[in-house]
């Protein structure tokens, strides 16, 4: 059963998190369009530009439901925090949900392929209006860190990366998925993709994730990248969008 808080406004329900949304779901009547930039933009461009799409597919700024991220670094956890600071204050000057309880979804990992050079906007997901709908999710990226405990405690396997520590990490953050899916009233067997963010070889774990979203071929992308925060190793999110699009 959903446990999600709805967001009229946007067309979407979501299960706040920190300073942002752990998960958002289509309401009825809505659909998800993901716009991929061929070229990610600065955040503060990406989201001006972010801005003008949805305003011109005649949704409101509400709409926006999930900005994917990518960053030069991982951060140690006090500076990623400050980083979702400038990251709301960013949203707000452009026009965007960015209160408590924050309905916006995210993802954010350090690709160490062609790393930006600042903080870039990679990909925007937002609402739009269909007959039927309210299928459509996107589970924010969950990494192997346990909240409500000291931070250094609470990750997961500790820097345990043989293996067996990936397995035990890869263990937890998909049980997390799973909950969070049941949680926002998502249906697991619509999942459309996965990305998973490591720099770690991911064939120990594939049967783990496999296992635990049940995707159809070629459904996993790995994407040789850090998570976003120092000491954490293994990531994980979860879509089911009906439209994906570049810009």
């Amino acid at each position: 059963m959903s446990i999600a808080t709805p967001f009229p406004a946007g067309g979407f329900r979501f299960l706040p998190g920190g300073q942002f949304s752990n998960a958002i779901a289509a309401e009825p009547g809505f659909a998800l369009r993901r716009v991929r930039f061929l070229a990610p933009m600065p955040l503060a461009q990406g989201l001006a530009a972010a801005a003008r799409i949805i305003t011109a597919a005649g949704r409101p700024l509400e709409a926006l439901a999930l900005c994917e991220l990518r960053s030069p670094l991982p951060l140690p956890r006090d500076e990623f925090l400050a980083f979702n600071e400038r990251y709301l204050a960013a949203l707000r000057d452009n026009g965007f949900a960015a209160a408590k309880p924050y309905p916006i979804g995210r993802s954010n990992l350090a690709p160490i392929l062609s790393p930006p050079a600042e903080v870039a906007l990679y990909a925007v997901t937002f609402t739009v209006e269909v007959s039927g709908g309210g299928e459509d999710f996107f589970i924010s990226g969950k990494p192997e860190s346990r909240q409500g405990v000291p931070w250094e405690q609470g990750i997961v396997g500790g820097d345990d990366v043989s293996t067996a520590g990936l397995l035990v990490k890869a263990e937890y953050v998909m049980a997390e998925l799973q909950a969070r899916m049941s949680e926002i009233g998502a249906e697991p067997a619509r999942i459309s993709g996965a990305q998973a963010y490591t720099i770690h070889p991911l064939a120990p774990v594939l049967q783990t994730v496999l296992a635990a979203a049940p995707l159809n071929l070629g459904g996993v992308t790995l994407v040789p990248a850090h998570p976003p925060v120092t000491g954490l190793a293994f990531e994980v999110d979860l879509r089911s969008i009906s439209e994906e699009c570049l810009a």
